[in-house]
């Protein structure tokens, strides 16, 4: 029980994502001990997916949260204090592409907008609206959601993912006074819904010759969370079956 008495939020966690990796990131996180606020989009969505943590002995709520709203996220702090009296983990994981992962000078402005939003400017918010809950505990963890796509060329999912990378950077040092360490986890290709020739081809290029699941991601969640990575920070884990080996090939 690595987390007994943490508390932890995580967007995105309502099940929509690809292949439900905010939900297997919050059962993960409870099953180690810590009180999860499960947010999503989907309130309701989040609430069954609490729920079921709850069934199995667990502490979690859910939380309908538009991480593209200030006043979301301020509810959501909100909630997570009310129920739980702190918040020591931040899980960034809501993310989308729109299906559109390899447009670029064809995305409309509004699609640029709504993509850099979600999956760059939506973290930075949420970093900083807990900031002060984890100043007050003495310090605390975030991880965002990365992608090996950020070392290689998929449109406009690629720039949000590098952006990511170098929020995660900068983050680290701006709250590093606080004792607030920031970093990531980049995936592969998980169960993503994508024509199979092109599945294939990914495939080739990895040493790993499956698709991630959403359990491969766990160990370095809980190891970014836990104190086992007590001297780590800044850093963004690559998770994706030998996929990224060289950047940009």
């Amino acid at each position: 029980m690595k987390l007994a008495g943490k508390v932890a939020i995580v967007t995105g966690a309502g099940g929509a994502g690809v292949g439900g990796l905010g939900v297997t990131y919050v059962q993960a996180l409870a099953a180690q001990g810590a009180s999860v606020v499960v947010s999503d989009f989907d309130g309701e969505a989040a609430e069954r997916v609490a729920a079921g943590i709850v069934a199995d002995g667990g502490r979690a709520i859910g939380v309908r949260c538009d991480v593209t709203s200030d006043d979301d996220i301020d509810a959501m702090v909100r909630a997570a204090l009310d129920a739980f009296g702190g918040i020591d983990i931040l899980v960034n994981n809501a993310g989308l592409a729109r299906g559109k992962w390899n447009e670029m000078s064809t995305l409309s402005r509004e699609d640029w907008r709504y993509i850099m939003d979600v999956n760059t400017i939506a973290p930075v918010r949420c970093s900083a609206a807990v900031r002060p809950a984890m100043q007050a505990r003495g310090g605390g963890c975030i991880v965002n959601q990365s992608s090996n796509g950020s070392q290689m060329e998929a449109g406009s999912y690629t720039v949000s993912k590098y952006a990511i990378d170098a929020v995660t950077r900068v983050l680290a040092a701006e709250f590093a006074e606080d004792n607030i360490r920031v970093n990531g986890i980049a995936p592969g290709m998980m169960t993503a819904k994508m024509p199979a020739a092109q599945v294939q081809s990914l495939l080739a290029r990895q040493t790993v010759r499956r698709q991630g699941r959403p359990d491969d991601l766990v160990g370095a969640l809980l190891y970014l969370c836990s104190d086992d990575s007590a001297f780590v920070n800044g850093q963004t884990i690559t998770v994706d079956g030998g996929m990224a080996r060289i950047p940009n090939q």
